[in-house]
């Protein structure tokens, strides 16, 4: 047979040949690389990592990491010359390593919340970049996980080093809105002190209370090697002031602060006395506004309340209104006082979870303004008759469930001033309505619109004489 003949028959620049057809046999390609991990079969070297050793292949390395290509083939590396490299690794490192190793081979690697960070810092020592990318992307979709299995802290420790942006931005949005919940992860103990200072700074954080944050962070303190160096840079930083005196009593029968009553004496102080200047004449409030709220969500403060739609994916638009009436909204902390009404400003909240509409209606039709954009309206009431300017700091926060554990999934903030002018507050598109309607959203609980308003006055001036209160 004339086989140069018969090849010839077919142009290549015809028409495709009909019986073309692609064999892709690379499963068994992979499984004949995953046949010599840590098999001495060819193998032409040893890396000795901890206690381990393992039978590897230098063209395996070589061509996966640019860091190994470096080490076994320049001159200038002595491990190029030799049998057997041992490899230096971070503690947490050595439990994962052979999955490490393996994934060289093969291309795939089981990952778990305890597990991801050490094999993303192997992925980085040695630039694997595909596996870095996996492991980052592996996080942000794990971000939310139950207490036992969070690891946002350590996850956003490092990817503030390493440079990666949007991890780092995630994983701290996750943490002060879900603060509760990594108070209570294992690496709450283990997060080092300029992390907790950099938190106790923050007004964002949501949280019952700064009782229950004092908590958490008192069984931080008593796992420092330098206790009192620790409580000396932080104390300031956290605001006894907005304790009930009920809890400032409970703090000094704690051991803790027996053992350093010197260092918590200023901060005391100044809480018992403000709550001593209270208690005796409400008008001196204005001289005690030192220390700002954090979103906290207990009933003592006041500044929170609760958004709620049943069954939002079935609800008719000119039915998901929600309305808060009447929100009084104390000026400060002050539990105690038999005047607190007089110090409060009154709000009007409405939130429009599938789209803004005028409430005015005629036969199903709307006959004002209306879009498809959720918006949260806060209205200053009685504008007219308190001749004062009002600012306030605006939280709103919308919860999910993932896993059964239910977390703060989106956070929106806003800055106002409320006075004759501009009584209104008028954030759009809160969120994607969107993101309400996929399948099994993640912003809903159990088909239900959760949400709550934190809304803190941080000045109170009046507008005939621009005196600040």
């Amino acid at each position: 047979m004339d086989v140069k003949r018969v090849c010839s028959s077919y142009d290549a620049t015809s028409q495709k040949d009909p019986s073309e057809e692609t064999i892709d046999d690379g499963k068994h390609v992979i499984k004949r690389y995953q046949e010599l991990f840590d098999s001495e079969s060819m193998s032409d070297i040893v890396l000795v990592v901890g206690l381990s050793r393992y039978s590897a292949h230098k063209f395996v390395l070589t061509t996966a990491s640019e860091v190994f290509q470096a080490m076994l083939s320049e001159d200038r590396w002595q491990e190029g010359s030799q049998s057997e490299v041992t490899l230096t690794e971070e503690e947490e490192c050595l439990p994962v390593f052979r999955n490490f190793l393996r994934y060289l081979y093969c291309g795939s690697i089981t990952l778990m919340t305890t597990t991801v960070l050490p094999v993303l810092v192997l992925a980085d020592k040695y630039c694997i970049r595909p596996l870095c990318e996996s492991c980052v992307q592996y996080m942000l979709q794990h971000i939310v996980e139950s207490p036992d299995t969070n690891r946002a802290l350590s996850w956003y420790q490092y990817a503030k080093i390493s440079g990666y942006t949007q991890l780092q931005e995630e994983t701290l949005r996750f943490i002060l809105s879900n603060f509760h919940i990594v108070q209570n992860s294992p690496d709450w103990l283990m997060l080092n002190k300029s992390e907790v200072q950099e938190f106790l700074r923050s007004s964002d954080i949501v949280v019952e209370s700064e009782y229950h944050l004092w908590k958490k962070l008192a069984e931080w303190f008593e796992h420092q090697d330098e206790v009192a160096v620790a409580l000396k840079e932080l104390l300031p930083l956290v605001r006894f002031s907005l304790m009930t005196p009920k809890q400032l009593y409970e703090i000094e029968s704690s051991e803790l602060y027996k053992e350093h009553k010197q260092l918590f004496s200023e901060k005391f102080l100044q809480a018992y006395r403000r709550h001593s200047l209270l208690s005796e004449d409400v008008e001196k409030l204005s001289n005690t506004m030192v220390e700002p709220h954090r979103n906290f969500s207990s009933p003592d403060y006041g500044i929170s309340c609760s958004l709620t739609l049943i069954n939002y994916q079935v609800k008719a638009k000119i039915d998901s209104k929600i309305i808060v009436d009447n929100f009084k909204v104390p000026l400060q902390f002050n539990p105690s006082s038999n005047k607190i009404d007089q110090m409060k400003a009154c709000f009007h909240v409405e939130f429009f979870p599938k789209g803004y509409f005028q409430p005015h209606v005629l036969y199903h039709t709307y006959l004002g303004k209306h879009n498809e954009k959720t918006t949260l309206v806060i209205r200053r009431m009685n504008p007219l008759c308190i001749p004062e300017i009002v600012s306030v700091e605006v939280t709103m926060v919308i919860y999910g469930k993932k896993n059964q554990v239910q977390y703060v999934a989106h956070t929106v903030t806003a800055s106002h001033q409320f006075c004759q002018k501009t009584p209104k507050l008028e954030i759009e598109d809160v969120i994607s309505m969107e993101k309400f309607q996929e399948n099994n959203s993640r912003y809903l609980v159990n088909g239900r619109l959760e949400a709550a308003l934190f809304l803190k006055v941080t000045g109170v001036q009046d507008a005939r004489d621009g005196n600040k209160k």
